[in-house]
């Protein structure tokens, strides 16, 4: 075998022969896991690139991640775990991409064009999800999620003299050979089969959805598809019950219920299908056949191979019955120099791998939402809850904390162990700290080793790099102005104070600019001494002189402040037959080819939209007579008021967003749904509350109150803030187990003296112990009672006493007020005085006779 080494540059290194090449296993998984473990005397470097043939002629390309390095008889030995080189996907990057609905080969394209890899076979049918956002993320996490949508991932390349050529990713509906032909035989090539069962079958199964929003603004219970369903919140398999069941005491079988949960779906049909196809798969329980083979090809069968992904069958005559079973190749596990392979056969088990990738992608998303608030207007006004139901989900299953404390740093709750200052032991991190002064939050450990703590939380309010509010109301925005661009001179402005809108003229309304609606007019008049030259001089005032022609036009004010006219026109002739008064009159319309549907007035009527304002003179004459100008349509006037209605029917909250924003480059205001989405940054001042009035934030004086949500994975309500394990309250910090408050550390006081105060510790009567306690070996999997309060007797332990799992050394100090009982102890080494019976006399006399008799038993004087 052949194994030629690149940099990470791409530049040749050399080859790996055979007499270098100690051990080669190559591991694939159709979860996506596909590493290599080499072992060798080539010395390997972080980022080498090892490419490979398989026993097919199949190029692969692994990455050398962290390669170890020993001396055996005097040799230098290199090991080390190489994964995938799509895993260099981790470092190309994403800021925001929104390929919701898209088909999956598009969405595949929008998530490698920063890359070097291409695009290969894609067949998976459908669509990705409705709410797949891509914001500031790498693009294998991208990947990850167009995969979570449905399809398998495979990866390959092409190799030429000079090294990789082409590297692309394909996402196929079925990877490997469908209904394949391949047989596993006892006796042929099967060694050994191992049977593991990873869960038991369920007969019937509930379904839960979003919770369902309430016209207060919460949530009430989970959406369920009851209603549809025969009252039934579940469905069931009747088959299944039959072979599963449990029996139900009356001669029947009593389902095995489980449960599946969407917490974005909000479509009771869609729930039942889901529901019905999660049952579909956990009907029966959930099988591996593992099994070692004899790797034929490597023996010049190439037409025995296998592959992941492959349809086979497995036939064992050593089992009674003979085993026969039937599935896809889940991983494989191939000695490319033992020439042996492991065939997993069946579901694909999770690894501790996979956990931590689902607990870091949570993270992620937590991170990446609270700057995408258009991922959050794609969805429901549900998002946030959704999003801590899920992390709830993965704290409950991942959420394992080591606890510090002490006086001067309080508790710190981390992820990794600590130690005995606080500090974590461990690489990769997250921590909460709190006492007195208020909390702060880290998400990540800095290169000094300390906690990288970027989040805080004060009594003056909250500081964070990102925080992820949920919606904001447009009606709870009370004070302070919105800015959306510069300041000096920016394309949106709303001062909530004064009530004040400013809308750059640039922007557009329909098919003109906001700057060119009309929003007042003036009628002017002017003299000239022609009845063909126009005035040079004009004035809102009508005043003819002797031998003058006076003319009128009407003077159009813009939105940008720009000012137009109309077309002049001659009113008056020189011979004192002029008009002694002019009156503009309007006329609202129903039409724009005549006057209907309404009369004129000599003041402008309030706008009714799809009506069209038309526009007269009427001319009182110097000689008593009155005419009136020809009525012209007022395109100007009508234009402009028809184009505000545009502006709220034709121009959707989507496309203002865009408008006032570039397209969304310049993050700041989004609408949907009714609910106005605002990036906090461009909050300067005034107040934010939620409807309820639980949460409050005012922006001017930094005063935050919250008594309803969550931080940090701890619960947030109106009398404590922590999570299942701790409570802390006005009265102190309330410690629970398995739903049961055991105690809690406070201060109270004195009952016969309210003036004497202190720190308590206080067990509830559930409790049966409060105890100092120590790890006594790192390999220990308890703790050893060393000074502890009983309060139930249990385990040899006697109620309502001290017990002590150590030597106590008084440091000379005075023990009081103790009594000690002889007849179950005495004191150690302590003599009993004998004279014919178990305990002594000793009698002190004095010189004038007096006397004292003293008992000793046990080295007790009694």
């Amino acid at each position: 075998m052949r194994v030629d080494v690149y940099s990470r540059h791409d530049a040749y290194v050399g080859t790996i022969g055979s007499r270098q090449l100690l051990g080669f296993v190559w591991t694939d998984c159709l979860n996506g896991e596909d590493t290599v473990d080499i072992t060798t005397t080539f010395p390997l470097k972080e980022g080498y690139r090892l490419v490979w043939q398989d026993l097919n002629g199949v190029p692969h390309e692994h990455v050398c991640q962290d390669p170890q390095g020993a001396s055996a008889a005097g040799l230098p030995i290199y090991s080390d775990t190489a994964l995938n080189s799509i895993c260099e996907l981790f470092g190309d990057y994403i800021e925001d991409k929104r390929p919701y609905g898209y088909s999956f080969q598009r969405a595949l394209e929008v998530c490698l064009k920063p890359t070097r890899w291409d695009v290969g076979t894609v067949d998976q049918p459908g669509t990705v999800s409705s709410g797949l956002t891509f914001y500031h993320t790498d693009c294998r996490t991208a990947l990850n999620d167009i995969l979570a949508c449905g399809g398998e991932l495979e990866t390959s390349i092409t190799v030429g003299a000079n090294g990789v050529t082409g590297r692309s990713v394909s996402i196929l509906k079925h990877r490997g050979e469908a209904d394949g032909h391949r047989r596993f035989s006892y006796g042929k090539d099967i060694n050994s089969i191992k049977r593991t069962e990873h869960w038991g079958a369920i007969t019937a199964c509930y379904g839960y959805g979003k919770g369902v929003e309430t016209d207060t603004g919460g949530y009430g219970r989970k959406l369920t598809f009851g209603d549809i369903n025969g009252g039934k919140d579940y469905v069931e398999d009747a088959t299944a019950l039959k072979t599963y069941g449990r029996p139900d005491g009356k001669g029947g079988f009593a389902h095995v219920f489980g449960k599946y949960e969407n917490s974005s779906c909000e479509d009771a049909g869609q729930l039942k299908s889901e529901t019905q196809a999660y049952l579909d798969e956990h009907k029966i329980p959930g099988v591996t056949y593992e099994a070692d083979v004899v790797d034929l090809v490597a023996m010049g069968r190439p037409w025995e191979g296998v592959g992941v992904g492959d349809d086979t069958q497995m036939v064992d005559g050593s089992f009674e019955p003979t085993l026969r079973c039937q599935g896809r190749v889940t991983k494989q596990v191939i000695d490319m120099l033992g020439k042996t392979r492991t065939v997993t056969l069946g579901n694909v088990t999770e690894s501790i791998a996979d956990i931590l990738q689902q607990q870091q992608q949570q993270i992620a998303n937590l991170q990446n939402q609270s700057g995408s608030w258009d991922a959050v207007a794609s969805t429901t006004p549900a998002f946030l809850q959704q999003l801590i139901d899920s992390l709830n989900e993965q704290f409950n299953v991942n959420g394992m904390s080591y606890m510090h404390v002490s006086y001067q740093r309080g508790f710190i709750f981390s992820s990794v162990p600590l130690d005995e200052d606080g500090n974590p032991t461990a690489t990769g991190g997250t921590a909460m700290q709190l006492c007195s002064l208020g909390f702060r939050i880290a998400s990540g450990i800095k290169s000094d080793g300390s906690y990288d703590w970027r989040t805080f939380g004060t009594g003056a309010g909250f500081v964070a790099d990102w925080i992820t509010t949920g919606t904001l109301l447009a009606n709870l925005i009370k004070a302070g102005r919105l800015l959306v661009g510069d300041p000096n001179d920016p394309v949106f402005m709303a001062d909530f104070d004064s009530g004040e809108v400013v809308i750059s003229a640039t922007a557009s309304v329909g098919n003109k600019t906001a700057g060119e609606m009309v929003v007042s007019t003036d009628v002017q008049y002017g003299l000239s001494d022609s009845a063909s030259a126009q005035p040079t001089s004009w004035t809102t005032t009508a005043l003819w002189q002797q031998g003058k022609h006076m003319w009128t036009r009407v003077k159009m004010t813009l939105a940008d402040g720009s000012v137009q006219y109309t077309t002049p026109r001659r009113i008056t002739n020189d011979k004192g037959i002029g008009a002694s008064e002019v009156v503009e009159q309007y006329y609202l319309s129903t039409s724009q080819t005549a006057q209907t549907g309404g009369s004129w007035q000599s003041t402008q009527p309030t706008w009714v939209k799809g009506r069209y304002y038309w526009t007269r003179s009427r001319i009182t004459w110097s000689d008593g007579t009155v005419t009136y100008t020809t009525p012209t349509l007022a395109r100007a006037l009508t234009s402009g008021n028809q184009s505000t209605d545009d502006l709220d029917d034709n121009l959707t909250q989507q496309e203002v967003f865009n408008r006032l924003t570039n397209n969304g480059q310049t993050q700041g205001i989004y609408l949907s749904n009714k609910r106005l989405y605002i990036n906090a940054s461009y909050i300067a001042t005034g107040t934010i509350s939620d409807a309820s009035g639980r949460n409050y934030w005012n922006l001017s004086s930094g005063y935050l109150r919250t008594t309803s949500g969550y931080i940090g994975g701890l619960t947030i309500e109106n009398s404590y803030i922590g999570n299942s394990t701790f409570k802390l309250m006005s009265n102190g910090i309330h410690f629970y187990y398995s739903d049961y408050e055991v105690g809690k550390i406070g201060t109270n006081r004195y009952t016969g003296d309210s003036s004497k105060r202190g720190l308590v510790f206080d067990l509830e009567d559930e409790g049966a112990y409060m105890t100092w306690s120590v790890r006594e070996a790192a390999s220990d999997d308890s703790y050893t009672m060393k000074l502890s309060y009983i309060n139930k007797a249990f385990g040899g332990f006697t109620a309502d006493t001290v017990a002590i799992g150590c030597d106590l050394d008084g440091r000379n100090y005075k023990a009081r007020n103790f009594w000690i009982d002889p007849n179950s102890g005495g004191v150690s080494g302590g003599k009993t005085l004998v004279s014919g019976s178990s305990m002594g006399t000793v009698r002190l006399t004095s010189p004038s006779g007096t006397y004292w008799d003293v008992n000793v038993k046990n080295g007790v004087i009694i």
